[in-house]
């Protein structure tokens, strides 16, 4: 009852008192990975690798639960490989529910076994065997799943970055999903141009993703897009200047504080192709779609 209050008064004093306060931080606590995805623009290499401390990580916790924020998501590189001395993932998701966290996830690639003790994970799959194993490494695929199946954690799911080399796989990922006892959704993204633009799909192949994700969705699929969300994504542009992207802010690996998503920086927002982009401008017209979704993945 206490976590649907707050989440009533925040909205209230955000949609008509002109608060602009975060209700999800998301915190990179290192760039170190086991893999080098071809999309991805985080990970460093050597000694250019940054790793936080407890107590750095903990001053963010702080920080941003004093500027309202009630869900937070670890994110890396890997967050399953961070330490500091005896203390891990698992170190750190305890600390946020000890400062008042509602809800805490975190994001991994499963090539270690998934032990994190969050309330929600989300594995990055992006593609079946070939098309994923040629946008991260040869044998990851299979390492995933592997490691899927030997972790009982309730409320595991998946989340696919589109990109031009991957799209193909878009239905055949969402139907994997579904056969697998171990994971309860799956939730997609569009590349985002921060550096190779050949990875960026056309407007047409977007429309054909979002067409079968639609379709999928009316079969029975559990997609956590939301219809709405879908037919945002479409066009950019046309919600660019609605964005609500305050509503998440960001801590890099590198303690860089941003109050909305990176892409904003990048100057990318009218070629957003991040779905909770598009979920957030919902959130902020309390649309049905969009709370039934963002509920039904935080349950």
């Amino acid at each position: 009852m206490g976590e649907l209050l707050y989440y009533g008064t925040w909205f209230f004093k955000s949609k008509f008192l002109g608060q602009r306060k975060p209700l999800q931080s998301v915190l990179f606590i290192t760039d170190r990975c086991n893999l080098n995805c071809k999309h991805c623009n985080v990970v460093k290499e050597g000694p250019e690798c940054i790793s936080k401390s407890y107590e750095e990580v903990k001053a963010e916790l702080e920080y941003c639960y004093e500027l309202g924020s009630r869900i937070v998501d670890f994110e890396g590189g890997e967050p399953q490989l961070w330490t500091d001395g005896d203390k891990d993932i698992n170190s750190l998701i305890e600390l946020a529910r000890q400062i008042g966290y509602y809800s805490i996830t975190v994001t991994t690639n499963a090539m270690l076994p998934i032990t994190a003790k969050s309330d929600l994970i989300w594995i990055s799959i992006d593609g079946m065997q070939k098309k994923h194993d040629e946008q991260r490494a040869a044998g990851s695929f299979e390492r995933a799943l592997k490691n899927i199946a030997a972790c009982d954690h309730p409320n595991m799911n998946v989340n696919m970055t589109i990109t031009s080399k991957n799209y193909e796989d878009f239905e055949a990922v969402a139907q994997m999903v579904k056969e697998n006892p171990h994971l309860r959704r799956l939730s997609f993204s569009f590349y985002m141009p921060y550096e190779n633009r050949d990875l960026c799909v056309t407007p047409e192949i977007r429309n054909s993703v979002i067409d079968t994700a639609l379709r999928l969705k009316k079969e029975g699929h559990d997609i956590m897009n939301s219809n709405a969300g879908l037919k945002l994504l479409r066009d950019p542009k046309s919600f660019a200047h609605k964005r609500q992207c305050w509503i998440s802010n960001f801590i890099l690996s590198d303690g860089t504080r941003l109050d909305e998503c990176p892409g904003a920086a990048g100057g990318l927002c009218e070629e957003c192709g991040f779905g909770m982009g598009a979920e957030m401008t919902l959130l902020w017209k309390l649309h049905p779609a969009m709370l039934k979704a963002g509920l039904s993945v935080r349950s």
